[in-house]
């Protein structure tokens, strides 16, 4: 009777310590994902650990209560009994070297007791709300205090062995979060390597191939681009505005944007991409505290900070029903080759 009473404490115990350490090996919103995959041992042990406060009473108790049983009884029978079940108790619950892996026969059987146990669970549940009460602790701080810590956080998330996040969609978010801290003057187009459009100049194609060849799209019009030293912006000239009328005579002032819209070098790109919301633009001209005209600045200046990679122009005709829907069909036929 003994032996038999020992070895249901013993159970008891492991199955205690089985769940403590499922639920130490996934996060519960892991674990919430993975159940969706269908797997009943999977979804049996997250129902389970959903139930987290009220779950961890129940580990608790019994797991100290069988614990408590079986060193007194171990002590009747040996002192180094006592002590091998205490250094193994202990290897089992505080080495972290020892985990859970999903799939594992280890999980499938903490899934079989789960299924076992959740019923109880759930009808002890009204019961252990009310003594959860007693036992309410703060969230668990995140450790996180400044934005730096969160980009520290984001580093280390791209040697994480099973990191589902793409290298790509890091640096988006790394970008995101520095992107504000960033001086206009840093990222802005200097004066001497801006292409600038005198307001009399006679548009065609010669125009539109010079001005393909410089890799932008937008270009602030000047009253004389000859006089860098003291430009007088009147306007900006957008190349697909260039596009539609190639074949037509006329000078940049009769297809330009005109108005200016001005931001410090020193300001943040946070401020000017406010700045580009709110102008409804996408060239914005760079000035310093002498009100002298250092540099231009684009909205994919910004957005490229943001998404830490150059903007291409591989398709710009989002304009063209006929050819998005034809560029949609591309790329699905040559997604399905690369499969």
């Amino acid at each position: 009777m003994k032996t038999i009473g020992i070895l249901l404490l013993a159970v008891v115990l492991a199955k205690c310590i089985l769940l403590f350490k499922v639920s130490k090996t996934i996060p519960l919103a892991e674990l919430r994902r993975r159940a969706r995959s269908g797997n009943r041992h999977t979804q049996a042990l997250y129902k389970l650990l959903a139930f987290q406060t009220s779950l961890k009473i129940i580990i608790l108790v019994l797991g100290t209560t069988s614990a408590a049983v079986l060193l007194l009884l171990a002590a009747s029978i040996s002192g180094w009994l006592v002590a091998v079940f205490i250094l193994v108790t202990s290897w089992l619950l505080l080495d972290d070297k020892f985990t859970i892996r999903p799939g594992s026969w280890l999980w499938q059987a903490s899934g079989a007791i789960a299924s076992i146990i959740l019923p109880v669970v759930d009808f002890l549940q009204p019961a252990l709300v009310r003594v959860a009460k007693l036992f309410d602790q703060p969230k668990i701080h995140s450790r996180i205090y400044e934005k730096e810590d969160l980009l520290e956080l984001l580093e280390r998330q791209t040697s994480q062995l099973d990191n589902r996040i793409t290298a790509s969609e890091l640096k988006i978010a790394k970008g995101a979060l520095g992107f504000a801290d960033k001086k206009v003057g840093r990222v802005m187009t200097p004066a001497k390597e801006v292409r600038w459009l005198a307001a009399d100049e006679s548009i065609g194609p010669t125009l539109m191939d010079e001005l393909h060849k410089t890799g932008h799209v937008h270009f602030p019009v000047v009253k004389d681009a000859a006089k860098l030293q003291d430009l007088e912006v009147v306007g900006a000239l957008y190349i697909k505005d260039l596009l539609k009328n190639l074949e037509k005579s006329g000078t940049v002032r009769d297809i330009m944007i005109g108005g200016v819209h001005f931001i410090g070098e020193s300001h943040t790109l946070h401020q000017a991409l406010d700045a580009f919301l709110k102008s409804q633009q996408h060239l914005l001209v760079v000035v310093n505290n002498f009100e002298e005209v250092v540099g231009v600045l684009t909205l994919e200046n910004v957005l490229e900070q943001i998404l830490g990679q150059k903007i291409t122009d591989d398709f710009d005709n989002y304009h063209d029903l006929k050819a998005v829907a034809g560029h949609d069909s591309q790329s699905r036929s040559e997604y399905i080759k690369a499969k």
